[in-house]
């Protein structure tokens, strides 16, 4: 067990809470990382390069899905979290109903414009009927997947949310078992019944609508907590503000996929079907391993984001060390595997022939250098969007997905083809370097970063409260408190403290108890109190287990805070209480 020095006390908090979530969500990318090979990995099998190839073709269509599942699931979860983390939770399931509504009908509008217009939607994708078997293959493919279109849509947004609503198990579970089971239909419907592209895409759609069953119960059944649906009165502001959060990332799939148009016309001229087919080899690659930096960021976001809602900057600053951390050593680990075994990765996607695997060797081991920078900056968009300082956010997604890229890109087609694999990790060093520059010249604080905050940890021991007590009454005369809110400050978290100290706590030296107190802008004052205690919510009748019943309650000093505080939230979050007041 780790040891902590008295003045990292409250890394136990964050460590805990990351280090809970982070193995889910490396399951759950591992499975999505799956999910989404399967296809190349049977149609290679099945069909050699022009399988690939086929798939390649298809992959803007997907970049198109991506830009507003996980821009609406990324920006409305990081609201709602942050909703949470501020005591609003009314407003934080308002929020969620409305998100997911506008992602049904968009995701309906979507699948019925694709269809209409499939003819020419595959001309842009580069590829006419004179193309033959290439094209009737990805028509095919596209077609079923447009029609899937809102199912993906509400399958995604849901898993963001049930993971900011403290359910990251169900999340991971759904997940995992819808990628697993696209991966076995793959393996059926395509290489068992013969079914080609169609037998792929039935697969992709069928996982998707598992994945969606299993998340249900987070909102209908026992494992619901807070998050629930209601019908509301449609608000197009409220869903477009969340989508603009989560474009800040998001919309990285739209610039690539004019990359992808651009980079599946330069390898057709330039290599033919075999360029097209290694260039999908190496998106599948990119999937696993850009997948494990993702999973360490979607581990630390809802952290980030309820202790944004906190004004908790240790916090923040401790978790975003920890995702980089965690996020480089597994993307690094796998980046040097599959640079020194490319042939089992040919091998794998059915690539044969010695110069195609040539040709794939040698793009791998390049892509893998980007891959590593990629990664960093994926971690870094994540951490700044967790904020909702999109403005950061989207200055790196810009810069990697269309400023850097997209010309570099152009001057890579006039120049021999057997260097175009060096775009890859060239691109991704100029924009990280361009971002760390531009941040470090251009700061940014916002109205919230400037409220003054004291935070403070304690032992479960009765006598470190009474310092902690004239520590606030200090911080609250330094900001202007009215005599009747600091002796209300003072009085909730010496109750609180000392009912978790004399009757919750079976160990009170093994107790923690964290305290935030933000002096806000119009005058009030916010109170964050996290305990390590068991489930246990001070203003309410019983614990959990019924087996504290009226300890709180019963309190003189307890009931009057209850009657007197402006507003008090109770949530269990990641196995610690988190109790908010506002005095």
């Amino acid at each position: 067990m780790r040891r902590y020095s008295t003045a990292n006390l409250s890394n136990r908090f964050t460590d805990q809470s990351f280090f809970r979530a982070l193995p889910l969500e490396w399951i759950a990318g591992f499975s999505l990382a799956l999910g989404d090979m399967a296809d190349a990995l049977v149609m290679g099998q099945s069909m050699g390069a022009t399988g690939l190839a086929a798939v390649s073709l298809a992959l803007p269509i997907f970049m198109v899905i991506n830009l507003f599942m996980h821009g609406l699931g990324a920006g409305g979860s990081v609201h709602f979290s942050k909703l949470l983390g501020s005591g609003q939770s009314d407003k934080a399931k308002e929020s969620f109903s409305q998100v997911l509504q506008g992602t049904l009908v968009l995701g309906v509008l979507l699948a019925l414009v694709g269809n209409l217009f499939l003819e020419p939607l595959m001309l842009v994708l580069g590829t006419d009927p004179a193309d033959g078997e290439i094209y009737q293959a990805s028509s095919t493919y596209v077609r079923m997947i447009l029609t899937g279109m809102p199912l993906f849509f509400v399958s995604y947004v849901l898993n963001y949310y049930l993971r900011n609503d403290d359910n990251q198990k169900l999340a991971s579970f759904g997940f995992a078992m819808g990628n697993i089971c696209d991966l076995v239909l793959n393996l059926v419907l395509v290489l068992g019944l013969r079914m080609g592209v169609a037998g792929a895409a039935w697969s992709t759609i069928i996982g998707q609508a598992v994945a969606l069953c299993l998340y249900l119960p987070g909102l209908f059944g026992r494992r619901a907590n807070t998050l629930s649906y209601k019908a509301v009165v449609p608000r197009v502001k409220e869903v477009f503000g969340c989508f603009r959060v989560g474009v800040s990332t998001s919309v990285q799939y739209s610039y690539q996929m004019v990359f992808f148009l651009m980079v599946n016309n330069i390898l057709m001229r330039g290599i033919g079907e075999d360029g097209v087919a290694v260039f999908d080899v190496l998106q599948n690659v990119s999937f696993l391993v850009m997948y494990l930096y993702e999973g360490a960021a979607k581990a630390g976001q809802p952290l980030i984001s309820t202790f944004c809602g906190e004004r908790n900057r240790a916090g923040i600053q401790r978790v975003g060390r920890l995702v980089l951390f965690c996020g480089n050593i597994a993307g690094i680990a796998l980046c040097l595997v599959v640079s020194l075994f490319p042939g089992a990765v040919c091998t794998l996607f059915g690539l044969e022939g010695e110069a195609l695997t040539q040709l794939a060797d040698r793009a791998l081991r390049i892509y893998c250098i980007g891959l590593i920078f990629g990664g960093t900056s994926v971690l870094r968009e994540s951490y700044y969007q967790a904020q909702e300082d999109e403005r950061s956010a989207l200055f790196l997604a810009t810069m990697r997905g269309a400023v850097i890229l997209l010309p570099c890109t152009f001057l890579f087609a006039l120049v021999d083809i057997r260097l175009f694999w060096w775009l890859f990790p060239l691109t991704e060093i100029l924009s990280l370097a361009v971002f760390l520059v531009w941040r470090r010249l251009c700061p940014r604080r916002t109205a919230e970063q400037e409220e003054p905050v004291h935070t403070r940890i304690i032992s479960g021991s009765s006598e470190e409260v009474s310092s902690l007590t004239e520590a606030l009454q200090v911080f609250c005369d330094e900001h202007d408190a009215m005599p009747t809110q600091s002796y209300y400050v003072m009085m909730a978290v010496e109750e609180v403290c000392l009912a978790l100290t004399e009757k919750v706590f079976t160990k009170p030296e093994e107790g923690l108890i964290q305290i935030t107190a933000v002096a806000c802008r119009d005058g009030s004052f916010e109170l964050f109190i996290r305990d390590n205690a068991v489930k246990f919510n001070v203003f309410s009748i019983a614990s959990a287990d019924g087996k504290i019943a009226n300890t709180a309650l019963d309190s003189l000093g307890m009931s009057i805070i209850k009657k007197k505080v402006t507003t008090f939230f109770y949530r269990n979050y990641q196995g610690f209480n988190t109790l908010y007041i506002k005095i």
